[in-house]
């Protein structure tokens, strides 16, 4: 161990480290949003001290992760590779040995070798009959096993570790154009494409996934199309009666709650749609306002005349307006008298 070697290790952790944090961070970014996880960075470590060993936490794992697990990650904890084999038939395209053409393995003599072109279509007659009366194209030379980052053996067939990064495919590539045979042995294929030579991409079960593929599209695309701009939430007050006021209108009392969606601060205002004849009273006078991708929340006094009431539970719509434009309306129920 010498003091380069003690150098060059301990950088690499330290950007492993470094590497686990930004992640760390990115993973808080998609929960709580950008903005405030920068805002929580610019703070004093003190008023977020909880949320600050959390990410010491969650950035240590990660950093196991690089130094440590590796490729076990994949080949134990990872659950993708077994889901992902309950989906997969004999006519599923994926990264496959074509034992066909590669067996019986063997080791050749490059004075031995039959020169022939590097399309199979155009192989000459004579590098057949080499294939069927002596050795497959594999040579055994074991470079698949060696840059595959999970080492597996591909030529055992499908195996849940492997992640479809395809470094056994480019190997095996360089190999074949070295020993002048066809490129291809390890290739994205099909069981039934490698025993039969029938290739087909579309399938009952790819159409079927694909199906769903696009609705789930089309449901997402509808709901971001229907998503308002502001979420209001409009709930009677618990435990709370209404209430008869001098002028004759009767009162309830509601909390509300706004999320703002849009990168705008906006100010808010409520009118009552139905019936028309009632008054929407901010508790406090002012007019709420709720900062971009933020919530605001309240109280109100919603007053509507007692003979436009029904007795006991009235429905009612609230109109939610920014700058004079309506925004969103919202349901809600109103107590009147009991008759």
């Amino acid at each position: 161990m010498t003091s380069d070697k003690v150098i060059k290790r301990l950088s690499k952790h330290v950007i492993f480290y470094g590497i686990a944090v930004l992640i760390s961070n990115t993973f808080l970014a998609y929960i709580i949003g950008m903005d405030q996880v920068i805002q929580i960075i610019r703070e004093p470590v003190s008023l977020h001290a909880g949320g600050f060993a959390a990410m010491i936490i969650f950035s240590f794992i990660f950093y196991i992760v690089f130094a440590r697990l590796r490729e076990q990650v994949c080949t134990t904890i990872c659950p993708y590779g077994r889901l992902q084999g309950v989906m997969l038939d004999n006519k599923s395209l994926v990264v496959a040995y074509d034992f066909v053409r590669g067996e019986p393995r063997g080791k050749i003599q490059k004075s031995k070798l039959v020169q022939q072109p590097a399309l199979a279509g155009d192989a000459s007659e004579e590098y057949i009959n080499s294939v069927q009366n002596k050795l497959g194209d594999c040579i055994d030379c074991k470079l698949c096993i060696h840059v595959c980052p999970t080492g597996i053996d591909i030529r055992n067939g499908t195996q849940l570790e492997c992640v479809n990064c395809t470094a056994c495919m480019d190997a095996c590539d360089e190999v074949m154009e070295k020993v002048s045979r066809p490129k291809g042995l390890i290739r994205l294929d099909s069981i039934e494409g490698i025993e039969k030579g029938d290739r087909k991409i579309f399938n009952t079960r790819t159409i079927a996934y694909s199906v769903v593929l696009f609705v789930l599209i089309g449901v997402e695309v509808l709901l971001f199309s229907l998503r308002s701009d502001v979420e209001v939430l409009l709930l009677r007050t618990g435990g709370l009666l209404s209430q008869e006021q001098a002028d004759g209108t009767i009162s309830n009392l509601y909390n509300y709650q706004l999320i703002n969606k849009t990168n705008d601060s906006l100010i808010i205002e409520f009118k009552l749609l139905q019936p028309d004849t009632g008054i929407f009273e901010i508790v406090g006078g002012a007019k709420p306002s709720v900062n971009k991708n933020s919530k605001s929340e309240g109280a109100a006094f919603i007053k509507i005349p007692k003979n436009n009431l029904e007795s006991g539970k009235n429905k009612i719509l609230v109109g939610v307006y920014s700058e004079g434009k309506l925004i969103t309306k919202v349901k809600t129920t109103f107590f009147g008298p009991i008759k």
